[in-house]
């Protein structure tokens, strides 16, 4: 379909920024009224939604104050429990590893009430490298085998309930997945023994059926006087893939492997996918 006629740029994005906008203001200040600064939080309401008639900057300013200075920002990075890489790194010995990231992209109606975006995290030992052997060469490698099983197009991992395991120690693999099926873990392995070029091998593979309900709404309970969402066990959720790292021992920094839409900064091979 054509533009319509005197179509305006600019009046098309701003109404859909303030739209998206706006949903997200209202969830998050859900117990102030609108068109009111009689209190604090009113203000701060106030001053977040976007009006139709804000200029770009009014416009930019809104949305820093919301995102930014007020932290609803914030909740697009999920706490995370870690030491300092030093410390793991003066007190373990270990080989090389690559790690590979997933997420469930954001939908506003099933996020926005703040239900967490499911992650995923699958990592394997490089068994016949170590810190002195491992290259850049090797790295440009294992990005390149990455990019073309896992980023073109962007890999989707089903987790469900089920576990899957692939227990092959020789090799570096010692995978633990949540898997929708068997055939779901089976294929997601596959994929991830292509990166080093092994063979899989049903000898090392083990699925384990669950009858046990975990349900998608486990409900709330009280944490520091206001209740809050329980963790859901074992959320079933299409997470896709959206970065890889290689994590070498005696080096703080991880090498950036792959990164889509420049996830990553100076990633071997960044991805442009829709």
């Amino acid at each position: 379909m054509p533009l319509p006629v005197n179509f305006n740029e600019f009046e098309h994005l701003q109404n859909l920024i303030r739209l998206e906008h706006n949903k997200a203001v209202r969830a998050y200040f859900k117990n102030q009224p609108d068109d009111d600064i009689s209190t604090p939080k009113a203000n701060l309401k106030h001053a977040c939604l976007i009006k139709d008639e804000d200029t770009a900057a009014m416009t930019q300013m809104r949305l820093w104050l919301f995102e930014i200075t007020i932290g609803h920002a914030q909740s697009l990075q999920t706490p995370i429990y870690g030491i300092p890489v030093q410390e793991f790194q003066r007190d373990s010995k270990f080989k090389p590893q690559i790690k590979l990231y997933f997420k469930e992209p954001y939908n506003f109606e099933k996020h926005h009430d703040g239900t967490e975006q499911v992650r995923g995290e699958i990592g394997f030992r490089i068994m016949n490298k170590n810190a002195d052997t491992i290259s850049r060469g090797d790295a440009v490698e294992y990005a390149r085998e990455i990019k073309a099983e896992f980023a073109t197009p962007p890999l989707i991992w089903k987790k469900g309930k089920f576990k899957c395991t692939y227990l092959d120690l020789e090799n570096g693999f010692d995978l633990r997945l949540f898997c929708l099926s068997k055939s779901e873990g089976i294929s997601t392995v596959q994929s991830v023994l292509k990166i080093l070029n092994k063979t899989y091998s049903d000898n090392n593979f083990q699925f384990i059926e669950n009858t046990k309900e975990f349900p998608a709404n486990p409900g709330t309970h009280r944490v520091y006087g206001r209740q809050v969402k329980k963790f859901r066990q074992r959320p079933t959720a299409d997470v896709k893939f959206t970065h890889a790292q290689l994590l070498i021992p005696g080096q703080v920094k991880p090498v950036n492997l792959v990164g889509l839409n420049g996830r990553l900064k100076s990633a071997i091979e960044n991805v442009t996918v829709s």
